[in-house]
């Protein structure tokens, strides 16, 4: 997919995570004029919601390219292009350093927290936003459930970790953070639409591409498409979210 559509994905998800951001931020008492780090920054979707708040927002993604559109925002906030299991900043640099579906991607969570914990301020926090549980994931009816696995299986090949979200806890507490929070995102559902299948379905057949062949793929959206406009379908993958204080 192109840049501009991955950017079109990652607003959607914040969207699903919006009212949770709001519940945690008032939670751990975010100010305006706070420091905020973005780890896994992507294409900059969150950007406008962080510096809206007043936040003093920078940036950090291993993707050039994400930092490349990332820099391309209004916002203006500074975008580094790093890795986050070293990152390039001095220590209790931050007043918050927060992730959004990322840790699931990367190659040791746990050194990539630890850094978060590292660059942030005694006092702040270290937050991550959402973390999904594929490997716990509900898919109903039976074309559903079909399409799950499959997508379960090309995710676990591109290196995610399919239980990330029952892993998020464990990792905030053994890293010495205090008093650490986790929970896990609501399912909400409204009256099925097609444009909603259809943002979806992109997402689903970009990981099923590879895996099984087109004509199976047509086949698996058009059946798809018929429970989820029957108002049938449930899909509901677990998301986790965790914040502790330095």
């Amino acid at each position: 997919m192109k840049i501009s559509d991955w950017h079109e994905r990652f607003t959607l998800q914040s969207t699903w995570t919006r009212d949770l951001r709001n519940f945690i931020f008032r939670k751990i008492d975010a100010q305006p004029g706070q420091t905020l780090l973005d780890v896994g920054v992507g294409t900059g979707a969150l950007l406008d919601e962080y510096t809206g708040r007043g936040l003093q927002v920078i940036g950090l993604d291993l993707d050039l390219e994400n930092c490349q559109f990332a820099n391309l925002h209004p916002s203006k906030s500074i975008i580094f292009n790093a890795d986050a299991h070293c990152m390039p900043f001095k220590q209790h640099q931050f007043d918050l350093t927060v992730t959004h579906y990322v840790l699931l991607w990367v190659r040791d969570p746990a050194q990539v927290v630890a850094e978060m914990k590292r660059v942030t301020k005694p006092g702040g926090y270290v937050v991550a936003f959402a973390e999904p549980d594929y490997h716990s994931r509900i898919d109903y009816p039976e074309a559903f459930q079909d399409i799950g696995k499959i997508q379960n299986r090309s995710l676990a090949f591109q290196g995610i970790d399919l239980s990330m979200g029952r892993k998020l806890g464990h990792l905030f507490r053994t890293i010495g953070l205090k008093d650490v929070r986790l929970g896990l995102l609501a399912g909400q559902w409204r009256y099925p639409e097609k444009d909603d299948f259809d943002h979806e379905w992109d997402i689903i057949a970009f990981d099923l591409g590879g895996m099984v062949p087109v004509e199976e793929i047509l086949a698996m959206k058009e059946q798809a498409l018929k429970s989820w406009l029957d108002g049938e379908a449930t899909v509901f993958i677990p998301t986790f979210y965790a914040y502790g204080m330095v």
